[in-house]
């Protein structure tokens, strides 16, 4: 009976022991992919962020056109539904 209570008991401590070992597993893994990272240097954050504005722009232009033609398109046709 007393084996049974031991065994018992030593389950139950691995079972408390299981998520704190897997949160340092966890948090040494955190910690060797952030020594992997590599921050940019100034010249290479305005580098990609003059890209990201100038595409933003492009892509506005672009959808800007393409909803106007659309827009147009449709007021035509239903202006011409309408007359005839």
């Amino acid at each position: 009976m007393a084996k049974a209570a031991l065994a018992e008991q030593n389950t139950s401590l691995e079972k408390a022991k299981a998520p704190i070992a897997r949160l340092n597993t966890f948090l040494g893994e955190v910690r060797s992919e952030m020594r992997k990272v590599a921050t940019p240097s100034p010249s290479e954050t305005r580098t990609t962020t003059a890209v990201v504005i100038v595409t933003v722009f492009a892509f506005a232009a672009f959808f800007w056109l393409v909803d106007f033609g659309i827009n147009n398109s449709v007021n035509r046709l239903l202006t011409w539904l309408t007359q005839h």
